[in-house]
């Protein structure tokens, strides 16, 4: 069955009254009976009956038939089989019983008049024909004076709601204030004026309605609902963030995120209120992933882990805490402990979708071998995908295999032509191979494909492949605009940006990327798109920037090193046969630069930065910008400054440089306290991890492959 009528009532934009839910009862038959009923015999309505209540509509349906063919105008079986044909969304049909069911209504029935003519009405505003629906709602508020007085304020209900959605929010207004004039606290009522008052810009007079009905029951949601827009619209933040957590609490099905964009205006207020709420309830479970909705939807990250970890601990989550807390690890760059719980959640639950995102994992982090791996089994049991394909043959791509890449868009092409992004990249492939008409046709399918701008469109990118810059930006444009709260599609706008070597609008589109929320920084290591300003301080800079923010929380709590070397080495059983060693301390992702050597990322004294793998540097070196820049910020003091060093140049030449204590520098889970560095007068000059330090991190080897530095425990 596509719908429940007791639902619809759920649908308007303000919650159902009690009166209003109790409409339900009658339109579903549950509660009325009255006296024995005129039909000679009834049996089979009975029965179908029965088979309704027991969710058989296929065998309520057959009786149903039967009954009206030996009594054609049996208005209680006429009235049953139009709710189900409604639920079935033959709105004719049903619309059809009802008629008959009115035409030979004569009372003794179970169905009142008021309760035919309401689902009329409801049928009505199902097929968005909400003016026909409150003419309806009006004829059944009449009837029902007389058959059903007590729903009277529920039928008014949904005839105020019919005249809303139809535009028309002076008459819905006309029948608030009768359902006032008949109860001064009808809080529906003064919910519905408070709406109007609140979309013409009254805040104030909203306010004063949503007073008087929170006044009536402190615990009706909608009161909040409203109350939090009304407050936000007035500046009113932290009374907005209240009234926002009053909804959650109140309300049966409450929207988490919803809720939880409230707390991004004031952070630190809203995560405390949430937190003491965890805290005081006999049941804090809610609470505590509406807090991880607040910190994802501010990207941290981190914060978002440590919460998922209580709901582990308190509650013996499972799946649920897996399948969130592997998406954190992911935008934190975390991917070992991301494949960890999304190999505990396929272990768990056997779901594909999890062994998909595994493989999406493996392939941000570079274990190419290990995402195909992953990829081939899900394309056993779903053949016909095309993104498993795609990824299939991006991952063989990005680890320098064209031909087989080749095979699997071809492929894929082959036995899904509707998925866009699989014409996208054998576009791409056939471009770099001079195949160039082949290529165009490629792009143009892209077109024909995507042509909805939103989160996840590839059109702007067939567009460039075809020298269309400007129809590509304008494109793009088309889906930010569409919402320009995602931070995807910012990222996406660098990439752009990036391709084309706009190197400013590029940098800017990201910065705005991670001011929404974007923290995907080892995606950022792997994405080519990002080329053109990965060398350029800005980029850089910006990383850095916020790098940081999502490793340190607003709590100031440290990540803790033991616990991540923990998780990395449980989930070390996962990967690639060639990694997995019981003496693997730690892999870090390295990009290979135009000059052949290797960049690796590290953190001296809590500050991101990045290292220059060179196996010939013997001591530790970095340069007076970055040592100045640290001294200004307070990651060095003056006390760790330890006189001077003379230090052997690139040229061979000797040279002073001050002599520094680093107290901790971390390359991935490796931790190494006190170590001792020159700073070099050169400000261009790199970051150099050399021997003295290198050695102390244990046996190094590198994975050309992958592109991974491997650490291992010395033997």
């Amino acid at each position: 069955m596509n719908r429940n009528f007791s639902s619809i009532l759920a649908a308007p934009l303000l919650a159902v009254s009690p009166l209003a839910l109790a409409l339900t009862l009658t339109l579903t038959l549950t509660l009325v009976s009255c006296s024995q009923p005129k039909y000679v015999s009834d049996y089979d309505y009975r029965k179908a009956r029965e088979a309704y209540e027991a969710e058989d509509y296929d065998e309520a349906m057959s009786l149903l038939d039967k009954q009206l063919r030996a009594t054609p105008k049996h208005v209680d079986a006429l009235y049953l089989r139009a709710l189900i044909h409604g639920e079935n969304e033959a709105y004719a049909a049903a619309q059809a019983d009802l008629d008959r069911a009115l035409k030979y209504y004569r009372g003794g029935s179970e169905a009142f008049r008021s309760g035919i003519m309401g689902l009329k009405g409801l049928l009505y505003q199902s097929e968005e024909r909400f003016a026909e629906a409150a003419r309806a709602f009006g004829r059944a508020a009449k009837w029902a004076r007389k058959d059903d007085p007590e729903h009277v304020p529920s039928i008014f209900f949904l005839q105020a709601q019919s005249f809303y959605k139809n535009g028309d929010p002076a008459a819905a207004e006309k029948v608030y204030l009768r359902m006032l004039k008949d109860d001064p606290q009808d809080q529906a009522a003064l919910v519905g004026l408070a709406r109007n008052r609140k979309d013409d810009g009254q805040f104030e007079a909203a306010l004063d309605y949503l007073d008087k009905a929170q006044a009536a029951d402190e615990t009706y949601s909608s009161v909040y609902k409203f109350k939090m827009q009304v407050l936000d619209s007035l500046g009113r933040t932290d009374e907005s963030i209240d009234a926002a957590l009053k909804f959650f609490e109140y309300d049966e099905n409450p929207p988490f995120q919803a809720v939880a964009q409230y707390g991004l205006k004031h952070l630190s207020y809203a995560e405390a209120r949430i937190l003491s709420q965890a805290n005081q309830s006999d049941d804090p479970q809610g609470w505590l992933y509406l807090l991880t909705d607040l910190y994802e939807l501010a990207g941290e990250w981190a914060s978002a882990v440590k919460t998922y970890d209580r709901l582990e601990q308190e509650y013996d989550e499972d799946a649920t805490v897996y399948h969130y807390r592997a998406k954190a690890y992911e935008e934190l760059g975390d991917f070992r402990a991301a494949m960890a719980d999304l190999q505990r959640l396929y272990d768990t639950t056997g779901d594909d979708a999890a062994l998909r995102r595994l493989g999406d994992v493996c392939r941000s982090a570079g274990l190419y071998d290990e995402a195909v791996r992953n990829y081939k089994t899900c394309l056993e049991r779903d053949p016909s995908s095309g993104y498993l394909y795609y990824a299939i043959g991006w991952s063989y791509e990005l680890s320098g295999d064209p031909e087989q890449a080749m095979r699997y868009y071809d492929r894929g092409i082959d036995i899904d032509k509707s998925y866009a992004y699989l014409f996208l990249q054998r576009g791409d492939l056939r471009k770099l191979n001079g195949r160039t008409e082949e290529a165009w046709e490629d792009y143009e399918q892209v077109l024909a494909l995507d042509t909805v701008p939103e989160n996840g469109s590839c059109r702007q990118y067939a567009l460039l492949g075809l020298g269309w810059e400007e129809e590509a930006v304008a494109w793009m444009d088309r889906i930010v605009a569409s919402d320009t709260t995602n931070a995807g599609s910012w990222y996406d706008k660098a990439c752009l940006y990036g391709r084309m070597e706009r190197v400013g609008e590029a940098i800017s589109a990201l910065d705005t990327a991670f001011q929404k929320g974007f923290r995907r920084f080892a995606h950022l290591e792997h994405d080519d798109d990002m080329d053109p300003i990965r060398d350029l301080r800005a980029y850089q800079a910006l990383v850095e920037k916020y790098r940081a923010l999502a490793q340190h929380p607003e709590d100031g709590t440290e990540p803790d090193p033991a616990r991540e070397l923990a998780v990395g080495q449980e989930s070390e059983s996962r990967l690639s046969d060639t990694l997995r060693t019981d003496a693997l301390l730690s892999e870090v992702p390295m990009r290979r630069k135009k000059s052949g050597t290797y960049e690796v990322p590290c953190t001296i004294n809590g500050l991101p930065l990045k290292f220059i793998f060179d196996t010939g540097a013997s001591d530790v070196t970095l340069s007076s910008v970055e040592a100045d820049f640290m001294l200004k910020n307070d990651y060095l003091s003056e006390k760790d400054f330890r006189g001077s060093r003379k230090y052997l140049t690139a040229s061979g030449s000797i040279c002073d440089g001050a002599l520094v204590c680093l107290k901790e520098v971390r390359v991935g889970d490796v931790t190494l306290k006190n170590v001792e560095a020159s700073v070099v007068r050169n400000q261009q000059a790199p970051l150099l991890l050399g021997q003295s330090a290198l050695e102390r991190l244990g046996r190094i080897t590198i994975d050309n492959e992958s592109s991974r530095l491997i650490i291992k425990r010395k033997e």
